[in-house]
């Protein structure tokens, strides 16, 4: 009879929190949802669903590494890329599983000129999160920088398969298509 007294609270905890648990994850869909659903969307359907997506990539889990991502964010929007890369460098040290830190990253060293640790960083923050159409758009950048035409194009066109009302990427594709037929001339 003990028994059935701890169970029966024990089971109605566990109930209420798989109720919060369902609830919670029925009101912030996970990325692979919106993923999915980004692929399908009109246009402007996909702009909601990229602002969604976005906002979920920015949140670490942790209010400090926010706190210190945003001072990289503040630093890069100043144009002091050192100072940014040493704030994402103090997030992703601290934080290693949290994708957006090494995008991140990987902008500031592209933007200084470290190619080989822009690469390095875009191949882990894609371990990290696959369908990041935005490092994967930065992939293609890169490529295209490094004069390496034909891998910058299968970049943004896989960033197409996820997210296909892409502009930012679509006009890439045609700016590199354009500079492509202008070479043949």
């Amino acid at each position: 009879m003990v028994l059935m007294k701890l169970t029966i609270p024990t089971l109605f905890f566990a109930f209420l929190f798989a109720l919060n648990a369902a609830s919670t994850s029925f009101a912030r869909p996970s990325l692979d949802i919106l993923y999915d659903r980004l692929a399908v969307a009109d246009a402007k359907m996909a702009q909601k669903i990229e602002l969604e997506i976005k906002r979920l990539w920015e949140l670490s889990g942790s209010e400090s590494i926010d706190f210190i991502y945003k001072k990289g964010d503040e630093a890069f929007k100043a144009k002091d890329y050192e100072a940014a890369v040493g704030h994402y460098s103090a997030v992703v040290e601290f934080a290693p599983e949290f994708p957006l830190g090494w995008y991140a990253r990987s902008r500031a060293y592209a933007i200084l000129g470290y190619n080989g640790p822009a690469l390095s960083d875009l191949e882990k923050a894609l371990a990290l999160d696959p369908q990041n159409f935005v490092a994967i758009m930065g992939l293609g950048l890169l490529f295209e920088k490094l004069g390496h035409r034909d891998l910058s194009l299968r970049a943004f066109e896989q960033a197409l398969e996820i997210h296909p009302n892409f502009e930012a990427v679509l006009q890439l594709k045609r700016s590199l298509a354009q500079s492509g037929s202008e070479k043949k001339i």
